[in-house]
């Protein structure tokens, strides 16, 4: 939102104050503004519309942000996405990017494809693990620059798991 929607936004949360029964001043407001103001105000609207339809207490910002995150990938969708693309769907190109990330961080697609089928389940909730934590500082790092840098200033690649014999040449011993 711009300076300019701030009317409306404020209006919009004067009438939800209302319609909760709680009181808007200026410093509660103001932390509204704070958490909500990078969103388009079409899409503030719609969300404030859901809420207000579907909650029985004042929603708070967090309510709002819950309700832009349920449009993201599940692990368990993420997981299913990566069985197809092992499955061959890898010839049409890479996967979306998050499954990429906990593809590799699990091991790669190699671990996937050779993966018995009663172990999966195994190899499933290392996946969904490693997509949750990927997905949580993506999203961070894309809304905090400033603090935690953007994702593309990771210099690292996750390749999944080493063998110990080809680590030992790359310590140091004690002097």
């Amino acid at each position: 939102m711009t300076a300019d929607d701030f009317t409306r936004f404020r209006s919009v949360l004067a009438g939800m104050s209302k319609l909760y029964e709680r009181e808007l001043d200026g410093p509660l407001l103001d932390a509204y503004w704070l958490a909500l103001r990078e969103w388009p105000l079409a899409e503030f609207e719609q969300a404030a519309g859901h809420l207000l339809a579907h909650s029985r207490f004042m929603p708070r910002p967090a309510d709002f942000t819950e309700l832009r995150n349920a449009g993201r990938m599940t692990a368990g969708e993420a997981w299913s996405a990566a069985l197809q693309h092992a499955r061959g769907a890898w010839r049409a190109g890479p996967a979306v990017p998050e499954v990429e990330r906990a593809v590799q961080a699990i091991g790669g697609w190699p671990v996937i494809a050779g993966a018995y089928a009663d172990s999966l389940q195994f190899l499933e909730r290392r996946f969904a693990d490693a997509f949750r934590e990927i997905e949580a500082r993506v999203e961070i790092r894309e809304q905090l620059p400033a603090i935690a840098g953007p994702s593309s200033t990771w210099r690292g690649r996750v390749t999944g798991p080493t063998k110990v014999a080809e680590l030992l040449p790359h310590l140091r011993r004690p002097a």
